[in-house]
């Protein structure tokens, strides 16, 4: 039998967000009493001794280099293996990684006396009271079948691909088991959009923080300071951020890079500025909605709202394995009582023809569907600050937008003497380049009317009052052609 070596302990620091993390992940909710309470010693209610149900289950942080994610994230494994006859995964992205990081961090906190057995071979550890740690490797997404869990870890999740989260994490159900990630960003994917956002958007279940390098203590010594700004100086900074400050920049190939983010408006007060009787549009606005259908893949639609200041995505829809007249009333929904040019691939002639029919009578506008002409042509409303998106209204579509991106020609890439976009969770970006290329120029500066409204009078009435405005109109347009040039052209 293989010996369990423990390695020396390297110096732990105090740091607010790690204990934060390993306070969420003993939480816990009494059905019966409706209290919550923190599992330290027992994992039943103080009050009936029923046993709780964790309060998160999904926990992630993302955090700089050497903030100290497999530290705490080993830390956390060890304190679910102290409960008797659980089990866990401890999981690397590849071998090496796992080899050279995940177990040694666990090699520094188990004690050889807490050992009943470890197996080289197998990379299980059993401990004495009856709890087994596994440790996984997950170059591939099938790894990651296998038993039931009481808890997974995950160490740099953002590595892997969301297929293999959906590989592992059936594994978690029968036990009713929590899952905890440790990773550096890599952008907005999945991670962010799965894990991290939701936990943002207090949905239940789900944790996540955010920390720089800095916030490590150790890197408040001069010396640590001193290297990090070295670091600083010598990156380029997107990298810098993304490495260091655990920031969500955009990736190298993304479709729109920076230009969309000074885009977003994130407040009512933002949105007001540009639609004045927000969260109300006013009946007098046209309005646009690019559409971009699909049977194998989901079929999206952008509302857009004409104003003086450029084209603002109020609206969204996003829906898969619907029929045509689902999709047809949900855009008829969309557009309200605006009047609505309708824009979609010059190519669907079906999906032209299915909206057109009644009851549906949503005549669309072809738009020209070069990928690359209609890329330039969003980047230039971007660029030109003629295109905005309500982050509250569009949430798809923003993310969408933010992970469009270039097919990388090595691996997914079949035409490859012309750079092509990666054609996934693409729908939104379409229908808005769709938009773009029906509506070649700003809208006008809508000035409002300082006539009567009249639409209540009698038809005659306002045929007489219609007739008096005519006469009036044509006689100032009289008086203001300078003298002479009537009688020169007569």
């Amino acid at each position: 039998m293989a010996k369990w070596i423990q390695l020396p302990h390297e110096a732990l620091y105090a740091q607010a967000d790690q204990a934060s993390f390993l306070d969420a992940s003993k939480m816990r909710m009494c059905p019966a009493c409706q209290i919550q309470f923190k599992a330290t010693e027992t994992l039943t209610c103080p009050t009936c001794k029923k046993p709780g149900v964790r309060i998160f289950d999904r926990l992630t942080i993302i955090a700089g280099r050497r903030w100290g994610k497999t530290r705490i994230g080993s830390i956390a494994g060890v304190e679910e293996a102290c409960i008797p006859n659980s089990i866990g995964w401890a999981c690397a992205p590849t071998n090496p990684k796992l080899n050279r990081y995940v177990i040694p961090a666990f090699q520094q906190l188990i004690p050889p006396d807490w050992v009943a057995e470890w197996s080289s071979e197998y990379l299980d550890l059993r401990l004495k009271n009856g709890a087994l740690i596994h440790f996984q490797t997950l170059d591939d997404p099938d790894q990651g079948r296998g038993q039931g869990l009481d808890w997974l870890w995950i160490d740099e999740i953002c590595e892997l691909t969301e297929a293999h989260w959906d590989v592992i994490r059936p594994s978690l159900y029968d036990r009713q088991g929590v899952a905890f990630f440790t990773t550096s960003p890599k952008s907005y994917d999945w991670v962010h959009d799965k894990l991290y956002k939701p936990a943002f958007d207090s949905q239940p279940g789900y944790w996540a923080c955010r920390a720089k390098t800095i916030e490590n203590p150790k890197f408040r010594e001069p010396q640590f300071q001193a290297a990090l700004e070295a670091e600083r100086a010598t990156m380029p900074d997107t990298m810098f951020r993304q490495e260091y400050e655990a920031d969500f920049v955009t990736f190298a190939g993304a479709v729109y890079g920076d230009l969309l983010l000074p885009q977003i408006l994130h407040t009512p007060e933002d949105v007001k500025r540009f639609i004045p009787e927000w969260p109300q549009i006013a009946s007098w606005r046209p309005i646009v909605i690019g559409i971009d259908t699909g049977a194998d893949h989901p079929f999206g639609a952008v509302k857009f709202v004409s104003t003086e200041h450029g084209l603002v995505a109020v609206d969204e829809y996003l829906e898969r394995e619907k029929s045509f007249a689902q999709h047809a009333m949900a855009l008829k929904r969309l557009a309200g009582s605006h009047p609505t040019r309708w824009a979609i691939n010059k190519n669907e002639k079906q999906p032209m023809i299915e909206l057109a029919q009644p009851p549906h009578n949503i005549v669309c506008t072809p738009a020209e569907n070069d990928q690359h002409a209609g890329i330039e042509r969003v980047k230039s409303w971007l660029y030109a600050h003629q295109l905005w998106f309500v982050e509250s209204a569009v949430p798809k579509t923003i993310q969408q937008l933010k992970a469009y991106r270039w097919a990388d020609p090595r691996r997914d890439q079949q035409h490859r003497d012309r750079a092509m976009v990666f054609k996934r969770n693409d729908e939104l970006p379409d229908g808005t380049r769709y938009v773009v290329m029906i509506w070649p120029q700003l809208p006008k500066h809508h000035v409002a009317s300082t006539e009567r409204d009249i639409s209540a009078l009698p038809d005659t009435m306002q045929q007489t009052i219609q007739r008096m405005r005519r006469i009036d109109a044509q006689f100032k347009d009289e008086q203001s052609v300078p003298a002479g040039i009537n009688e020169f052209w007569a």
